[in-house]
């Protein structure tokens, strides 16, 4: 049965996006759209994610993905985050981010301004200062899809730590090559996180096994769900800037979710 979509937190797109059904819905990713990590401290976070948060220890969650993938790097799947997401991007909700960080920037500098004055009158007294609290670690991700990459789909997946993100795609079966579509899973096996994707012959076939996700993680750190992007925007030829009209460069990349199912 799928789940609840009033639990859904919708990410880089407007909160009425999320669908009132979550066993079959599309999310619309616009060019130069993605969900990666450089180091250090690059990230980039502005595909369209719908995600939620469980109220028991995550066990497994699986979907089908399909779309007209036609640009490199095109891609979509599931995603599960150890810690805080990603900030919301754009719309209202960039708005609402700005006016937030606008207010947390005044507390800001009223609590820093209080604490410059703390601190004199300590250092005017002989007393130690405050002890320093080191920021959050960056939340750990990883993703898993199917990945448009040299005119061919492929599964895809990315795990990203605080340091950084890596990048790893397995070609699919001769028989399965040509199809648009690919149910993937993720699952949670002690402190590992198992990655799948579904051979239409041969059944589940193991994509990746990541042995550190879940260590030193609490369960309701635990935020899972999907994303769709198009990292590539390579801007509009002279054909089309002469005939007009909008080209695959300036097209969202529409990604239909099927089947999601978390436990």
């Amino acid at each position: 049965m799928p789940p609840d979509s009033s639990s859904f937190t919708a990410l880089n797109i407007p909160p009425s996006a999320v669908p009132e059904w979550m066993g079959s819905f599309t999310l619309a990713a616009p060019p130069n759209t993605d969900l990666w990590r450089k180091p250090p401290s690059r990230d980039t976070s502005t595909a369209p994610i719908l995600y939620t948060a469980l109220r028991n220890p995550f066990i497994a969650a699986e979907v089908t993905v399909s779309a007209d993938w036609e640009l490199e790097w095109d891609q979509g799947g599931l995603v599960i985050f150890a810690g805080a997401p990603p900030g919301r991007i754009g719309g209202s909700a960039a708005q609402t981010g700005t006016a937030a960080a606008t207010s947390t920037t005044a507390g800001v500098g009223v609590v820093a301004a209080a604490a410059a004055v703390v601190g004199a009158a300590a250092a005017a007294q002989g007393d130690a200062p405050p002890a320093y609290v080191p920021p959050a670690p960056a939340s750990k991700w990883v993703k898993v899809g199917l990945e448009f990459c040299n005119n061919a789909c492929h599964a895809t997946s990315v795990c990203a730590t605080a340091d950084g993100a890596d990048w790893a795609l397995t070609a699919l079966p001769p028989h399965h090559a040509r199809r648009l579509d690919l149910r993937v899973k993720i699952e949670r096996i002690g402190y590992a996180l198992w990655i799948w994707y579904e051979d239409e012959v041969s059944g589940w076939k193991k994509l990746r096994e990541v042995t550190w996700f879940f260590w030193g993680v609490e369960d309701k750190a635990v935020r899972v769900g999907v994303y769709a992007s198009r990292p590539a925007n390579f801007g509009t030829t002279q054909y089309e800037r002469r005939h007009g009209g909008p080209s695959v460069t300036q097209r969202n990349l529409c990604v239909d979710f099927e089947g999601l199912e978390i436990f």
